[in-house]
């Protein structure tokens, strides 16, 4: 090769490598003020939902977001820290230049851990093993947005499954100017206490309601009617029959607009004393009347069920033993398209019946089936025991079917009490009562209902029990970022030839 040659080449190696060079500098540069990520996963898990985007994006006035967490955390929290800041980081792109971001480590440093304890960042424990011995650390993991006169705290973010939708909800209250909302729950026919009674579902149901509006008991019965400013009424396994006032209040709150979720259990069952007895609740009249019937079965599926926990005596103990219970019916054919159900996976469904709807419904309703049963499931009338051992075979009057479990209304409706007198009050009062006939509503506004046969569905499905609250409130902005997360979908056992091929190629790749 001659001189001439080799120095062209050269030339061209070190003009090629400028160029690069070049390009790369400008694609920094332009990438600086701009964001974009690629994310090919189904449901978005690694990128902002466009209702976050679209809450930075209405950040009218300058907001801060001073985060406190320490350095060089231990397993499990090891990157929480990087999580954090990149999330903060792809939704400072989308809020116009009105987000900015401190990040600090306070540990030891009064000055700071003075001004962490002001916003109510407090250190958290955390254990870890260090040179053969648990240690305990004082670490720091909470951040505040301040806006103004406005302000929202994390105060521990333990884990980052969560984190878009509590920085989104903290978002909408920092740029949301509409009054809290406040939702109900009934009262004083053997209804669930949403507030009172305890157990880890209901008062994960509970804190996440409240997060965005207020939790409300309504006794029904009496004389006044359900109160204005409730938004939304939950009717959750009343165990005493509803009288005719009860239900007159409650036809009053749907024609005024109001949202109503009835979790109606025709069965309850006591695994630990192995005992189940009827209810009778007296809304069958009524919820047939707005167009769904809440059927007198209880639905069994002996191959996609969840898993009960059932005592068990060995010796002088008495063990918890899982077992998976047919009563407990595992639905995965769901309305997704519907953002109450969303991306969720599977519900389910103890001691529940199924549910017929009306044909034909009024013109002004539409009606969605949220939930049905799969090909496995089956419905049962009389049901003779709830003992695992005593339901592995099919039962006398057994009905096998894809059964509606739960629907979802909304459209304009009649009153169920349009030319009847309303009904006087059921329960002792004082006061006086003054019904005017004029005042009684019979035709509703747009608003919303939901039905289900199942009490025990409340604490077996948090996520769908925050979306529906949503949903009544029709303020529907956060129930998809909720339900977010990276959780493997419910295996579904193959139907019986398609296992006989997997088993065959399994046998044939082993002889190989």
């Amino acid at each position: 090769m001659s001189h001439d040659s080799r120095r062209s080449l050269l030339a061209n190696a070190w003009a090629q490598m400028l160029l690069v060079v070049v390009i790369c500098v400008l694609a920094n540069t332009w990438a600086s003020h701009r964001f974009f990520r690629i994310d090919l996963t189904a449901d978005g898990l690694h990128s902002l939902d466009l209702t976050t985007r679209a809450l930075a994006y209405r950040l009218d006035k300058p907001l801060t977001v001073k985060v406190y967490f320490t350095e060089d955390l231990k397993v499990p929290y090891h990157n929480h820290r990087q999580v954090v800041v990149d999330t903060l980081e792809e939704l400072r792109a989308y809020s116009r230049g009105m987000m900015d971001i401190q990040v600090v480590d306070p540990t030891d440093i009064e000055e700071l851990e003075s001004e962490a304890r002001r916003f109510g960042i407090l250190p958290v424990d955390q254990s870890y093993t260090s040179s053969s011995r648990m240690e305990v650390r004082k670490v720091y993991m909470g951040l505040a947005l301040v806006s103004g006169d406005r302000q929202e705290v994390l105060p521990a973010i333990r884990q980052t499954a969560t984190l878009e939708y509590e920085l989104a909800r903290a978002l909408r209250r920092i740029v949301s100017k509409d009054a809290r909302k406040r939702i109900g729950f009934t009262q004083g026919h053997g209804e669930l206490n949403l507030v009172k009674t305890k157990g880890k579902e209901l008062s994960q149901i509970r804190e996440g309601i409240r997060e965005n509006a207020d939790l409300v008991p309504v006794v029904l019965g009496g004389v006044s009617a359900v109160p204005e400013d409730i938004d939304a009424l939950m009717v959750m396994g009343p165990t005493k029959p509803l009288d005719s006032r009860s239900l007159y209040q409650l036809d009053q709150f749907l024609m005024r607009g109001g949202g109503l979720a009835f979790f109606v259990t025709n069965l309850r069952g006591d695994i630990r004393k192995n005992r189940a007895w009827s209810v009778r609740h007296g809304l069958d009249d009524l919820l047939t009347y707005y167009g769904v019937t809440v059927n007198k079965d209880v639905v069994l599926d002996r191959k996609k069920n969840g898993v009960a926990h059932f005592p068990v005596r060995q010796g002088r103990y008495m063990l918890s033993i899982p077992i998976n219970y047919p009563l407990m019916p595992r639905v995965t054919n769901l309305a997704r398209s519907n953002p109450i159900v969303g991306p969720l996976k599977g519900l389910l469904f103890p001691f529940a019946s199924t549910l017929t709807v009306a044909d034909p419904l009024p013109e002004e309703v539409e009606v969605s089936v949220l939930a049905t049963t799969s090909e496995t499931a089956s419905r049962v009338t009389r049901l003779p025991t709830i003992n695992p051992r005593g339901l592995g075979k099919p039962l006398a009057g057994e009905e096998p079917g894809a059964w509606p479990m739960m629907v979802a209304m909304h459209g304009t409706w009649s009153s169920f009490f349009a030319g009847r007198d309303i009904p006087p009050p059921s329960r002792p009062t004082t006061e006086l009562v003054s019904d005017d006939p004029g005042s009684k509503l019979v035709e509703s506004t747009e608003t919303r209902l939901v039905v289900l046969g199942s009490l025990d569905f409340v604490g077996n499905n948090v996520p769908f029990m925050l979306n529906l609250v949503d949903w009544l409130l029709q303020d529907e902005s956060l129930i998809r970022i909720r339900s977010k997360g990276i959780s493997a979908a419910p295996l579904t056992p193959p139907e019986a030839d398609e296992a006989n091929v997997i088993r065959a190629l399994n046998l044939l790749g082993g002889a190989g």
